[in-house]
């Protein structure tokens, strides 16, 4: 297992393991109050969160879990690594916290689930902040694309590691000084596993659901409240697919970061933290 989060500001921040589905799961937790739970990306974890769950912790009780197959969690092979095995999970865990329903951020592939949960079991999702959330097929990480391809996928799958890691995020910081030697670390000690980095593999292998078409039409059904956010460089989603994902819910609001690229809550914390606290207060 990894070690403690290195230099995370870890202020009134806890570090807990559960039993989750089956799962053994790493969780964050911090503050009281209303629930808040923020959910990290594909490869990801809740470090993504670090800047977070400190200033969130002021108004509400905060979970940032790390989902199975990702961060310190473990990572079942026969685990479902499809947003609807997610979320199934997502729900167990809010069942054994206690929750009845909670106000979500999702960043990436935690935003999908997200959006999955509000259309899924609406009960559960008080409202929602989407961001540099891949809502269509073609929001899909094209450079990822071939690990869903027939044995290239495999080889692929066998290649993720630092190196990789360090390419995507040149793509997905726009502030460079974001991408410390510690996220590196963090990020990277998964993909030293085999398990790890199928767990990657296996959600874009079923990052698109067969009733994909009929889904994206749903989107006009779902009531809560949300926050499309976006940065302005994201190079997956990019603003135009966040409007429209924004244009589909019936209430929703849009929202472009500037000088931001697909990790929105690392790369412009302080900008992101505070459109969330708005939102969500």
């Amino acid at each position: 297992m990894l070690e403690p989060m290195g230099t995370i500001p870890t202020s009134g921040v806890q570090s807990r393991e559960l039993t989750v589905a089956g799962v053994r799961t790493y969780l964050r937790r911090a503050g009281a109050g209303r629930p808040l739970l923020l959910l990290h990306g594909l490869g990801a974890s809740s470090y993504s969160w670090r800047f977070a769950l400190p200033e969130f912790a002021r108004d509400f009780e905060v979970f940032a879990p790390d989902f199975p197959g990702f961060g310190r969690s473990d990572k079942p092979r026969d685990f479902d690594y499809s947003i609807a095995g997610l979320h199934a999970w997502l729900i167990a865990l809010m069942d054994a916290l206690g929750l009845q329903s909670a106000r979500v951020a999702g960043n990436s592939m935690g935003g999908v689930v997200a959006l999955w949960a509000a259309m899924e079991t609406p009960a559960r999702v008080e409202r929602m902040a989407l961001l540099g959330t891949p809502a269509y097929p073609e929001n899909r990480p094209r450079a990822l694309w071939p690990l869903g391809w027939p044995i290239i996928g495999r080889v692929l799958e066998a290649m993720l590691g630092e190196t990789s890691l360090r390419w995507m995020a040149k793509t997905t910081f726009v502030d460079q000084s974001k991408v410390t030697e510690e996220l590196i670390a963090e990020y990277g000690e998964p993909l030293k596993s085999a398990a790890g980095r199928r767990a990657v593999a296996e959600f874009i292998r079923h990052a698109v659901p067969a009733d994909c078409r009929e889904r994206v039409a749903r989107y006009r059904e779902v009531s809560q409240p949300a926050l499309v956010l976006v940065g302005e460089s994201d190079q997956m989603v990019g603003p135009a697919g966040a409007e429209r994902l924004a244009r589909d819910l019936p209430n929703a609001r849009f929202v472009c970061v500037e000088r931001c690229g697909h990790a929105p809550q690392e790369d412009a914390p302080e900008r992101v933290n505070a459109l969330l606290a708005e939102f969500f207060r």
